[in-house]
């Protein structure tokens, strides 16, 4: 079957943005960077530009307290991917309403134009892989700032313009993808590809992590009953300084939570293993009935997180 104008058009148009993307933790950490300086007195930053990375720091999920399901819910509206939607509603948004993250960054184009920073697109070193709803998520490790000139070197402006346009790139990777359009939605693969993903930007003190989340129902056709309770998948990916990386992989079905957790580094492994009663008490106080934990060491294969590889009862 040929692909759709539109499809055609999406599948054009991801060429150019995968070569522009990077990660969101390439901005964040340009900006702790410039931030940092600022406050030190190292760079003189005009103030529209420091209230605007102020804001764009704003939208990290903060780590730093207990997160709740509010919390999450009001991250994954704030990522950007559904600014396009919320615009084509017509309640109008109300006064003083925080930028989603798409939004934060276009303003942010648009004053570093205003401000008379020039664009040079080019290719990012250490791009990490493309968006994907139907192969495993991937985790981006954490990254350091590119640097930044004393004083108000126009440079510090022009290197915030090259990290918002390859952040802007990314975002529309992402909701080109979550559109269906690219050609992600594989029809010979094993198993239905997830239904959205994300990549939420997380605070840890000074430094910004981000967690590429893929949320789906479950497309195994073993339960054709269509008044059977609905059952969910959650994969995502994390790569911390503290631990390393970590993939995770949780179904819900049938009422139970079945949770497996894949740890690359070895220290991390023990020290989940030393607290796994904790972690499932953790699970019962949510109110979730855990049926099963498995913690891995080692990261899966890229095939073994598919759908269908989520739960490995024999293990």
């Amino acid at each position: 079957m040929n692909p759709s104008p539109a499809a055609q058009i999406a599948r054009e148009v991801m060429q150019p943005l995968g070569e522009q993307q990077s990660g969101l933790g390439s901005l964040y950490a340009q900006i702790g960077s410039l931030m940092s300086a600022q406050s030190s007195g190292q760079v003189s930053l005009p103030d529209a530009v420091t209230k605007a990375m102020q804001q764009i720091l704003g939208l990290r999920l903060n780590t730093a307290q207990n997160i709740s399901g509010r919390d999450l819910q009001h991250a994954v509206r704030m990522s950007g991917q559904f600014r396009e939607a919320s615009l084509a509603t017509p309640q109008m948004p109300a006064s003083g309403t925080p930028l989603d993250l798409k939004s934060a960054l276009l303003s942010f184009k648009s004053l570093l134009k205003q401000l008379g920073t020039g664009e040079q697109l080019t290719r990012p070193a250490g791009q990490p892989a493309p968006p994907s709803r139907q192969d495993p998520p991937q985790a981006q490790s954490q990254q350091a700032g590119s640097g930044f000139w004393a004083g108000a070197a126009p440079r510090n402006l022009q290197s915030l313009m090259k990290e918002t346009n390859a952040a802007l790139a990314r975002v529309r990777m992402t909701q080109l993808v979550n559109s269906g359009l690219t050609g992600d939605d594989r029809p010979q693969a094993a198993s239905r590809p997830m239904d959205i993903v994300l990549e939420l930007p997380l605070a840890l003190g000074h430094e910004t992590a981000v967690l590429q989340m893929q949320v789906g129902r479950d497309g195994t056709g073993q339960n054709e009953n269509e008044d059977a309770e609905p059952a969910w998948r959650l994969r995502f990916a994390l790569d911390l300084t503290a631990t390393g990386p970590l993939e995770a992989a949780v179904s819900l079905r049938g009422g139970g939570t079945f949770v497996s957790l894949w740890v690359e580094r070895k220290e991390t492994f023990n020290n989940l293993d030393a607290v796994r009663e904790t972690i499932e008490a953790s699970f019962s106080d949510a109110g979730l009935d855990l049926q099963e934990l498995r913690l891995v060491r080692g990261l899966p294969p890229r095939s073994a997180a598919q759908s269908g590889g989520l739960i490995d009862r024999q293990s």
